[in-house]
């Protein structure tokens, strides 16, 4: 029977060492868990904010204060002293997380990685050796039809994802604590700016935003409905310094990607065709790209009609109207999967499978798109939620238990 990789962890490891979490309490919890399941559990913090939601008076936690060249034969020691088995961290991007890996591989110990769900907005997600398209499950439809006939489907999540508010409270906590107290780990590398007031001035005005455009979108969306735009392609706009950019696509920039696209669009898309562009929600108050839309207005008039540039109209009103998406390889891509509408990944992804996604170029994927196997897509989501997917929200709570879909169990 299909086992789910939270099970794989317990059945497989005694001796777990916790590396960074997400934001907020869920690593101290899980690690609590952990242990009622009897295994030792260990916690390495690198900054003021991991301590801060993790103490470093628990048991088995340690603090890493000197530098990120010295982090490799710190951590072999570390595994090797405490006969650790089993690594877990949060996203496999990070500068210590990627040391992380290529000493588990080294050390033969597991390596867990924790990332945000790919099916949202109720799952988080686990995977072994990395996630998103560093995943080792293949990227073959014949493994999904073969192998997922026994998965069945589970039982609905719980409803626990809570927006933006919580998890922003969250992260001022986590910024705050580690920037006031950046001199208790000298030499920390983040894998992104730590200066809580930079967050705090551009949430703030990522507020005032969301709030300016709260008419205008609530129109478009009514628009939308209407059919006043007749056949239109959604494209969806990922966060601007997101990992997925940096490591999973050869494009340099969120911009860099854009420009491709509308450069396809223009020069190539039927007349009839318009090109909706969906700024990132998060990525509000950090950059915002209407000049570049407004440059391609400019160069080609007969976009004027057809191009626009919105914010914060729900996914769903697109992918209940729209005839196709283009996409990095956001996981937008799989909420367009599961309303049948095609997709076309121009970065490296996990769902990017013969089958799934369009396989072919961009300038003909305009004309003739094609329809995803749902057959496919239903095996693919059968398997990833009984496998990879946790009921739970890192912001509020994740669903912990052993075994974890008993009905998959004998």
């Amino acid at each position: 029977m299909l086992s789910h990789n939270l099970d794989d962890l317990i059945t497989s490891a005694e001796r777990i060492l916790l590396l960074q979490g997400p934001i907020g309490h869920f690593f101290q919890n899980f690690a609590q868990w952990l242990q009622s399941q009897g295994k030792t559990v260990y916690k390495i913090n690198f900054n003021a904010g991991d301590e801060y939601f993790y103490p470093n008076t628990l048991e088995n936690t340690f603090a890493y204060r000197d530098s990120l060249e010295q982090f490799s034969g710190y951590l072999t020691r570390f595994c090797r002293e405490h006969q650790i088995d089993a690594l877990v961290c949060f996203g496999d991007n990070r500068h210590y997380h990627k040391i992380a890996k290529k000493i588990a591989t080294a050390s033969k110990l597991s390596f867990w990685v924790f990332e945000e769900g790919y099916f949202r907005p109720d799952y988080i997600t686990l995977e072994k050796d990395g996630v998103n398209a560093f995943s080792t499950i293949p990227h073959e439809a014949d493994f999904f039809i073969h192998r997922c006939p026994q998965a069945v489907e589970p039982p609905k999540p719980q409803k626990v994802a809570q927006g933006f508010v919580p998890m922003a409270k969250l992260a001022i906590g986590y910024y705050r604590k580690a920037y006031l107290n950046r001199a208790q780990y000298p030499h920390y590398r983040h894998h992104r700016i730590l200066n809580v007031l930079y967050y705090i001035k551009l949430w703030l005005i990522s507020g005032i935003k969301r709030f300016s455009y709260m008419i205008r979108d609530h129109s478009f969306a009514k628009k939308v409905e209407q059919g006043h735009f007749g056949d239109f392609y959604i494209l969806p706009l990922q966060v601007y310094d997101d990992s997925q950019i940096n490591v999973h696509s050869d494009y340099s920039s969120v911009a860099q990607f854009l420009r491709e696209v509308l450069d396809s669009f223009a020069q190539t898309a039927p007349d009839n065709l318009s090109l909706i562009v969906k700024h990132h929600p998060m990525d509000r108050g950090f950059i915002d790209y209407q000049q570049v839309i407004n440059e391609y207005k400019a160069r080609y008039p007969h976009l004027n009609t057809r191009l626009y540039y919105i914010h914060d109209v729900p996914m769903p009103v697109f992918l209940r109207y729209g005839k196709g998406m283009v996409t990095l390889n956001s996981t937008s891509g799989i909420s367009a999967l599961l309303h049948a509408m095609p997709v076309i990944t121009l970065g490296r992804a996990h769902y990017n499978i013969p089958g799934l996604t369009y396989q072919g170029k961009l300038d003909n994927f305009w004309h003739a798109p094609g329809k995803p196997n749902m057959k496919l897509f239903s095996a693919y989501r059968r398997f990833h939620l009984n496998k990879t997917q946790l009921n739970g929200s890192f912001y509020n709570r994740v669903i912990l238990r052993y075994p974890y879909y008993p009905q998959n169990e004998g």
